[in-house]
């Protein structure tokens, strides 16, 4: 059974079933998603990223003293835990209030577990247990070339016992930044990267971990009252048989292409690069100096050891794993 009613700007929207969730689904007659938000019930129970998953223990990122300060925070945290680190299902977020957008993700892969969920119509969520303000909505990509782009992949941390919610959960403003549609939509590069190491990488039980987020800097164009971020990290760790920890950064270009909309020189060509986990530091101003000794060569078809920028190819030929 379906409802009608009537919301401000006499818009006039559909109310379906309350779902599993104990949530109303609610969207315009024309399938435009609302901005909505579940309980804080919904979150009770979740743990998010293990730490231990692939055995070495890889910790979430510690963040500096300004960044603790920026960082959203909530009180739904359990007994030690820490109020800035959002728990999702096999992922957590760490969010940063005044850009509204994720300092970093961290999501647990289990290739050998994973499943190719069906995606359905998006829904996305606010997330109850940060203020609506530290997060961007959907008036942001209304009527333009932005896509809410996943950090946290959809299909990442669909794997285990509870695969809609895993899948659900990806669908959070928390876990989404503005991405060109061009950038966003293009399999040969955010998803294109993943793919291609679970299924070439000699990983011990298929499993990975991987840590995404935007680069945000002060002078990133300004759109909406929403400064885009004009590039995205990943950085990966995984194991190899023999139990060595391996990890690799990288960072994807939307330059380019967000000059296309906005009047401002592309400094950084459109495209996925390699990179050395110093030069992330630079960049994103997240420290992973603790992952260093665990990092793979930066050098592929010749390329001199110091170069701290690898053009990845198209077919990821070059990609040193």
């Amino acid at each position: 059974m379906r409802h009608k009613l009537s919301v401000p700007l006499n818009i006039t929207v559909e109310v379906g079933e309350s779902t599993a969730a104990g949530i109303a689904q609610v969207e315009y007659l024309d399938g435009t998603p609302l901005e909505i938000s579940r309980p804080s019930s919904y979150y009770e129970g979740y743990t998010g990223y293990d730490p231990e998953f692939l055995g070495p223990e890889l910790p979430l990122p510690e963040l500096s003293d300004e960044q603790r300060r920026n960082a959203a925070t909530t009180n739904n945290v359990p007994p030690g835990g820490d109020p800035t680190v959002l728990p999702y299902t096999h992922f957590s977020i760490v969010v940063n209030r005044r850009r509204q957008l994720a300092y970093y993700t961290a999501v647990n892969i289990d290739g050998s577990r994973s499943v190719d969920f069906q995606r359905l119509a998006d829904k996305w969520y606010f997330d109850s247990r940060i203020a609506e303000s530290e997060q961007i909505g959907e008036a942001l990509y209304r009527r333009n070339a932005l896509d809410r782009g996943h950090l946290v992949r959809r299909l990442d941390p669909v794997w285990g016992d509870d695969l809609a919610r895993a899948n659900d959960d990806t669908f959070h403003f928390t876990n989404c930044a503005p991405q060109h549609e061009k950038f966003n939509q293009g399999k040969e590069l955010w998803q294109g990267l993943e793919n291609f190491i679970l299924e070439n990488a000699d990983l011990t039980d298929k499993k990975m971990t991987v840590f995404t987020g935007p680069v945000m800097a002060d002078d990133d164009p300004l759109y909406k009252g929403v400064r885009l971020p004009l590039a995205f990290w990943k950085v990966v760790g995984y194991c190899k048989p023999a139990g060595a920890l391996r990890i690799s950064a990288y960072l994807l270009e939307q330059t380019q292409l967000i000059e296309d909309m906005l009047p401002f020189e592309a400094v950084f060509d459109a495209g996925t690069y390699r990179v050395s986990l110093e030069q992330l530091r630079e960049r994103a101003g997240l420290d992973f100096q603790y992952l260093e000794p665990h990092e793979t060569p930066l050098t592929s078809d010749g390329l001199e050891a110091r170069v701290d920028r690898v053009p990845l190819k198209d077919d990821y030929s070059n990609l040193v794993l």
